[in-house]
C-alpha cells in the first residue's frame, strides 16, 4: 500500500510540474507561431514524461 501511495504522490506532483515546464517553453516559443508552440509543448511534455517511465531513474 505504501508503494501505491508513493506512485500516486509522484504523479500528482510530477505531471503538473512537467506540464508547467512545457507550458513555459510553449509560451516562449509562441513568438514563432502557434503551431511551433504546440509542437514544443508536446515535445517537452513527452520527453519529460517518458523520463518518468525510465526504470533507471527510479533507483
Amino acid at each position: 500500500m505504501e508503494l501505491l501511495q508513493i506512485i500516486i504522490l509522484v504523479l500528482i506532483i510530477y505531471i503538473p510540474a512537467v506540464a508547467l515546464i512545457s507550458a513555459i517553453r510553449a509560451l516562449i516559443g509562441l513568438r514563432k507561431g502557434k503551431k511551433y508552440a504546440k509542437e514544443k509543448f508536446g515535445e517537452t511534455f513527452l520527453h519529460f514524461f517518458f523520463e518518468l517511465l525510465n526504470p533507471w531513474n527510479w533507483f
